[in-house]
């Protein structure tokens, strides 16, 4: 009795240590230089269906949280990698901008994703 106990207790702790929690909902703007654009394949992230995405390395000058937790705070002078399904204009390279961003993802990890971009400068 003892043993079945154990092992069930062992499955549901297993089980339950499997399962990926997502972050809560979150929404912060930044402003910064656009550093890096190019377009990548999403299964070089492991996310499938493959799709091309748009990758923007952004140098962060100001952070601004909105809603839920500011997974950017104190990142100002520092660089982010954001990442869109949506294909961003070229011309964003080099140009100071603002950036209404979300962080979706687990414990596990996840990624910045971009909500609204514009060129401020």
């Amino acid at each position: 009795m003892k043993l079945t106990f154990l092992a069930l207790t062992l499955f549901f702790v297993l089980n339950t240590l499997s399962e990926a929690v997502p972050v809560m909902p979150n929404e912060t703007v930044i402003k910064g230089r656009i550093d890096e654009y190019c377009l990548t394949s999403s299964s070089l992230l492991k996310i499938e269906p493959e799709i091309t995405l748009c990758k923007l390395v952004v140098s962060v000058e100001n952070v601004e949280g909105v809603k839920g937790p500011n997974f950017l705070k104190g990142k100002e002078g520092q660089s982010v990698t954001l990442y869109s399904k949506e294909k961003q204009p070229v011309e964003l390279f080099g140009k100071k901008v603002k950036i209404t961003l979300e962080y979706r993802g687990d414990e596990r990890g996840g990624l910045f994703w971009i909500k609204r971009i514009e060129i401020i400068e």
